[in-house]
């Protein structure tokens, strides 16, 4: 189950935090566009909500968030 604060994220804030991230590692299979800009998915939600690394969500639930704020993903740079 996600953590409180990744459930309740809105598209805002998603968008705010995206514009201050920065990518240390590889990227991930699962990304996301915002902006124009591809990046991690679990990654960049987990930052946005300010929650640590190690949060219980996973890869597919914060998929799953994002595409319901209606942010295009991806899986290995392929649209789905």
């Amino acid at each position: 189950m996600a953590s409180r604060d990744v459930e309740t994220l809105t598209r805002q804030e998603v968008v705010r935090a995206a514009k201050s991230f920065k990518l240390t590692r590889k990227m991930t299979k699962w990304t996301v566009i915002v902006d124009g800009r591809e990046l991690p998915a679990r990654l960049l939600l987990l930052y946005s909500a300010g929650v640590a690394p190690n949060d219980p969500t996973n890869t597919y639930m914060a998929v799953d968030k994002l595409k319901a704020l209606g942010f295009d993903t991806r899986y290995e740079g392929k649209s789905v």
